[in-house]
């Protein structure tokens, strides 16, 4: 993590937010926090191919007990912020780097760009979102 990069993404990501629609009346469903905290996990610790593929499904979390929310607006959130060209997609934006050092620098590129989502998500007031079935609002 480049410390100096994400403060640089914060503002941008505090807009982005807002563009992509996760961010709205300055109040955002708490489950993009977690989602966003997954992401992160999931290329720290795996592939980054892997996570991203998976976080360009279109329906939310595969459980029931769960938020259901669009996974796919964390990763148009993440092209906006690394400029990526959204007819490339980031999955393709990544997939084009070849060799050690270019793959290395886009993932860096991702994990300071996902840390400052969730960092600007700080700045939202949070809302439990729409619930499954069964589950109640409780606080």
């Amino acid at each position: 993590m480049n410390k100096r990069k994400v403060d640089e993404l914060i503002p941008k990501a505090v807009q982005v937010l807002s563009d992509v629609g996760i961010a709205k009346d300055n109040e955002m469903e708490k489950a993009y926090r977690g989602q966003i905290s997954s992401f992160g996990a999931s290329i720290s610790t795996g592939s980054l191919l892997a996570a991203i593929s998976y976080f360009s499904k279109q329906q939310g979390n595969d459980r029931g007990d769960k938020e259901k929310v669009d996974r796919t607006l964390l990763i148009r959130a993440l092209e906006k912020l690394l400029d990526v060209d959204a007819d490339t997609g980031l999955f393709k934006y990544v997939s084009m780097k070849k060799g050690v050092s270019e793959k290395r620098k886009v993932k860096e590129d991702i994990k300071n760009a996902s840390i400052a989502l969730k960092l600007a998500m700080n700045l939202y007031s949070l809302s439990e979102g729409e619930k499954s079935e069964g589950k109640k609002d409780e606080q």
